[in-house]
């Protein structure tokens, strides 16, 4: 399986550090986590949901890899429980027995998330792409409402 990753060009694809000291929905602060996607354009989606508005962004890239194995699923009855997400998380990182797992996007439920596991063996095996620059669109970031 390839997996996709969006991040800031100044840093590493592999860095997960900025989820390690921030925390996200699937890790709470302190547990490692490298936050992937099954596709590009949700990789995108879920670093656009996070960016202010207002301002547009620049220096993102994106870099691809692809999994020895397929990842297993990580379900849960929620994802609006953001504590529960981040126990599940935790408690998946702290087996160290898989390299990555597929989590639910709650942007998009039907497709999903591919949370990488820092701590396993396998993890330095990776062999990410050159990060290659990102541009959004600038249509994304209009604070004005239009009328359609």
């Amino acid at each position: 399986m390839t997996i996709y990753r969006m991040h800031r060009a100044a840093r590493a694809t592999a860095d997960y550090y900025g989820a390690l000291f921030a925390g996200g929905r699937w890790n709470p602060i302190g547990t490692p986590m490298l936050y992937t996607a099954q596709h590009l354009s949700l990789a995108c989606l879920e670093v656009l949901v996070h960016l202010d508005k207002t301002q547009f962004p620049r220096g993102y890239a994106w870099s691809k890899t692809d999994l020895p194995n397929a990842p297993g699923l990580l379900s849960l009855t929620t994802l609006s429980d953001i504590g529960s997400c981040q126990r599940a998380g935790k408690s998946w990182i702290e087996t160290a027995n898989q390299l990555a797992i597929q989590a639910p996007s709650v942007i998009i439920p039907e497709e999903f998330n591919i949370l990488v596991n820092p701590t396993h063996p396998g993890y330095d095996t990776l062999e990410w792409s050159e990060p290659r620059p990102f541009s959004f669109d600038p249509r994304l970031f209009i604070t004005e409402p239009q009328t359609l």
